[in-house]
């Protein structure tokens, strides 16, 4: 547990880092405008990572249950199915990204060389996908520390390669061009090194079965949306931002989501490390000890929501004139906001890990979706009267509405009812 936490810590360190230093570095290249139609770009591609329809994610579940029980010849087989599938929907997403951006008009956008771009970060989110499978090989097998550190390393890595082709280029092109070159070099070693982790779980085809990926199909469309929501709630509002207050808004509005963001990630560091611990305590039956755990770690995350919250908006006013070299000012009420809806994301985290972990989020995953397409449609409708300060109002009513869920949800997992 205290290993996955801090792997989890180095993953929430490379990710607030990577953003402390790319927006003063985009910044210093290009204007806000510039930065804000990135930032519209980079969140189209980001769609394609749903691409696996969640199968990884409960061939994993499913994974680590079997090698609990001994079963390593039948998880071996569960993670050869997730290989075929992952390949064959990679390569069908490609060719229809391809072939659609052949048939758009080059005008559609007022950026040089966009299809190319496009292109070229949809292929990085592919290679990201099979860096997550290689990934699934360390959870699985009790390694979920490491596993961490393989992906997040990649990230790291893919983000460098961007940086080395913003600064030697100045262009988009350049940009995603690095971040590919880097992401491809990872992908080949994060395969290389998950090979080494086990000499069970081979990567291949060869026993791939379609009833493995059947079985897997009903909790991964589950976790497919819960992801869908993810994207929604985030690169969606993003898009929404970009095309109804303009790019330079973009850039403000990515900017206060993402120093509020601070305490969502601090909670990850903590609800992220107990998935694997709780699906194998559910694999041994042992209630008592899921709840306790549960219980605990629950109560903690909603201590860091709040004093994360306070503590950030303390820091945000020196933070944003040091990070952004005093482009993008501070405003109380705004910062305020945000981290209230920074605060309600938080505290959904423990319950949501806990459905998640025992493939028992079907009504969080759905509903979910719902109030994400809730709160973009309230976006939508309020933007022109209430500007940013609506959208952000329309984010804490979707989080809110997955907060109730989730936690109705797990209260009811513990009554006698659920345990019948």
């Amino acid at each position: 547990m205290a290993s996955g936490a801090g792997a989890y810590g180095y993953a929430q360190v490379v990710s607030i880092g990577t953003q402390l230093v790319s927006l003063p570095l985009f910044l210093h290249y290009w204007d806000m405008a510039t930065y804000g139609y990135w930032l519209a770009l980079t969140a189209l591609p980001f769609y394609l990572s749903l691409a696996d329809a969640g199968i990884s994610t409960a061939s994993s579940n499913q994974m680590i249950g079997l090698i609990a029980q001994g079963q390593k010849a039948r998880a071996a087989e569960v993670f050869q199915s997730a290989v075929a599938f992952l390949l064959s929907v990679s390569l069908l997403v490609l060719l229809v990204v391809g072939a659609t951006l052949l048939l758009l008009p080059a005008s559609l956008l007022a950026v040089p060389q966009w299809k190319t771009v496009l292109m070229l970060l949809s292929v990085s989110v592919v290679l990201s996908l099979l860096c997550s499978l290689a990934e699934v090989v360390y959870k699985a097998t009790g390694g979920y520390a490491a596993g961490t550190y393989l992906v997040t390393t990649g990230r790291l890595a893919d983000w460098a390669g961007g940086l080395v082709g913003l600064v030697l280029t100045r262009s988009f092109i350049g940009v995603a061009s690095g971040a590919l070159l880097a992401r491809a070099a990872y992908t080949v070693l994060a395969i290389a090194l998950s090979q080494r982790r086990t000499d069970f779980l081979r990567w291949g085809v060869h026993s791939a079965s379609l009833a493995d990926i059947r079985q897997a199909a009903a909790p991964g469309m589950l976790f497919l949306s819960l992801s869908l929501t993810n994207a929604l709630s985030l690169q969606g509002f993003t898009l929404l931002v970009a095309a109804t207050l303009g790019p330079a808004a973009t850039a403000v509005f990515n900017t206060y989501r993402t120093v509020a963001r601070i305490v969502v990630q601090v909670t990850n560091a903590l609800s992220n490390p107990l998935w694997p611990e709780l699906t194998a305590l559910n694999g041994q039956k042992d209630d008592g000890a899921f709840w306790r755990l549960y219980r605990r770690a629950n109560r903690l995350g909603m201590l860091i929501a709040a004093a994360g919250a306070l503590l950030v908006y303390l820091v945000a006013p020196w933070l944003l004139d040091l990070w952004t070299h005093g482009q993008i000012p501070f405003t109380a009420t705004s910062m305020a906001l945000f981290l209230f809806y920074a605060a309600v994301c938080s505290a959904t985290q423990i319950p949501r890990v806990v459905l998640m972990a025992i493939n028992r989020h079907g009504g969080l995953a759905w509903q979910s979706l719902v109030a994400a397409v809730v709160s973009l449609g309230v976006a939508w409708l309020i933007w022109r009267s209430a500007g940013m300060t609506g959208v952000v109002a329309a984010m804490v009513l979707g989080e809110a509405l997955v907060w109730f869920t989730a936690t109705r949800a797990v209260h009811r997992l513990r009554t006698p009812r659920a345990a019948a």
